[in-house]
């Protein structure tokens, strides 16, 4: 019983530390972001600075709420752990993180389409090991429905990357 209760215990705290250091990149992001909006024209920079600075007080208001439930959490043990890779609850968030990460630059330099079908094959194929004919079948579909719906759905043009935009002679991006 006291083994299952420190169990508990324990995953609170890794939970607790994991929500303070996430706020806290979060809140550096938005923070960085909303010191560039100031830079802007005023037209330009009203709707950025108009959602940043409620989501900033919204960051901070959590970041103190989560602080004070966890005041007796001992933070720098935890991010010990972490930073060696034994916090396995942190080295899944951050795999998925990495692949959000690689989606990115793909979609930055092949394009939303491009880099949609690149990851979703990736991960049918290579991570989750599934048969090549039924990796290439769902990525195509997935993909095609994906451009069928926006192009001529929605009417929404998805950015087509740098390299197309080079291609195209497109200088300016």
């Amino acid at each position: 019983m006291k083994a299952e209760a420190r169990a508990e215990e324990e995953s609170v705290a890794n939970k607790a530390t994991l929500e303070l250091c996430f706020i806290a990149v979060v809140g550096l992001i938005v923070a960085a972001a909303f010191i560039s909006a100031l830079s802007y024209d005023i037209v330009s920079a009203r709707t950025p600075l108009f959602i940043m600075v409620p989501l900033l007080i919204l960051i901070g208001v959590h970041f103190i709420r989560v602080k004070k439930t966890s005041r007796s959490i001992d933070v720098l043990p935890i991010l010990s752990l972490v930073a060696r890779g034994e916090n396995q609850r942190f080295n899944i968030v951050a795999g998925f993180v990495g692949w959000m990460v690689v989606l990115l630059a793909l979609i930055t330099v092949a394009g939303h389409y491009v880099g949609i079908a690149a990851l979703m094959f990736i991960l049918l194929r290579i991570v989750s090991k599934e048969e090549m004919l039924f990796s290439l079948a769902i990525t195509i579909g997935v993909t095609l429905m994906i451009f069928i719906l926006f192009e001529y759905g929605f009417d929404i043009e998805l950015y087509r990357g740098a390299l197309y935009r080079i291609w195209a002679g497109d200088a300016d991006f």
